[in-house]
């Protein structure tokens, strides 16, 4: 069985700056850092000839929805942009509850980050509703903070201001497809919507009025963090397909891949595979933030890299 989301990478253009930026905007804090090895490269489809660097970073020791921050010798280019936005694929955004959305908007901006507007409400269903809030760090990471103006006990209680990664949202065209993929994985759909409202367009940042179908799929029905959502713009057919595939490695910048834990790698990675994810590599190797781990990273289904560790 593999774990729920345990840490996404993410392709940063300075290390000090990110991490400085996580610490006061959020309030996480640097568990481990160092070199990158050049025995990770053909796992991350990068150069060995780079050099890099990285940081974990995480608001807590639970060890749940951390962060792995990395940052290389060579400039890199940003996934996302105004030519991708409605028609790409991959890794979009990262989501955090938090005490108090305004607050927590306000300190990214402090920190170096940006903010088109101020948190908004919106009703996720009967029992819940948000503040939400979607801001970029100083690299244009997306990220969508929230605070629960009710129904925050469903998802118990919130020891830290800023909570570890909550969700990892993958943009994708075919919502269907990348829905089974992860229900095959251990994965249940906590809420499936279209979303069409008229402050859609402010909480999105879009340059148009927009409707989106949303799915939110939470492990096993009971482990809050390191949910996976999809979603994908309505009405945009007409646009070709722009996946971020072979953008989405080092040394450019934005969310490069999520991780999680297996008791049974070979299993797990014959599973993906029929499943029709492609393996990438393996290796038995020191893994950041993880330790000595059995390693196999494979695409998914909208081209997003999956790293898979079972500890050796």
């Amino acid at each position: 069985m593999l774990s729920e989301v345990k840490a996404v990478t993410l392709g940063v253009s300075d290390l000090q700056r990110a991490c400085a930026f996580y610490e006061n905007a959020l309030g996480y804090r640097v568990q481990a850092r160092g070199a990158l090895s050049a025995e990770l490269a053909p796992l991350w489809r990068f150069d060995p000839a780079l050099q890099g660097e990285y940081g974990v970073i995480a608001p807590d020791d639970s060890g749940l929805g951390r962060i792995r921050l990395v940052a290389f010798d060579a400039p890199g280019q940003r996934l996302w942009n105004a030519d991708n936005l409605y028609n790409g694929s991959g890794y979009y955004a990262l989501n955090f509850r938090c005490r108090d959305a305004l607050a927590t908007m306000q300190a990214i901006k402090a920190a170096g980050g940006s903010s088109a507007h101020e948190p908004s409400y919106w009703e996720v269903s009967e029992e819940v509703a948000v503040r939400d809030s979607i801001n970029d760090d100083p690299d244009g990471i997306r990220l969508d903070v929230f605070s629960y103006e009710r129904g925050g006990d469903l998802r118990g209680p919130l020891n830290t201001d800023v909570s570890v990664v909550q969700t990892i949202a993958l943009a994708t065209r075919d919502v269907a497809r990348s829905v089974a993929f992860y229900k095959a994985l251990g994965f249940e759909v906590l809420f499936d919507r279209v979303l069409d409202f008229p402050e859609l367009q402010t909480l999105l940042g879009t340059d148009r009025p927009v409707r989106i179908h949303n799915v939110n799929l939470i492990k096993d029905g009971h482990i809050v963090p390191g949910r996976v959502e999809m979603f994908a713009y309505l009405d945009m057919e007409h646009l070709p397909d722009a996946p971020l595939r072979d953008l989405a490695v080092p040394p450019n910048i934005g969310i490069l891949s999520a991780t999680m834990l297996s008791d049974a790698l070979d299993a797990d990675v014959a599973q993906l595979q029929q499943l029709g994810a492609q393996l990438i590599a393996r290796a038995e190797l020191d893994v950041p933030g993880f330790g000595h781990c059995h390693i196999a990273t494979l695409l998914g289904p909208d081209g997003e890299q999956l790293e898979l560790l079972q500890p050796a």
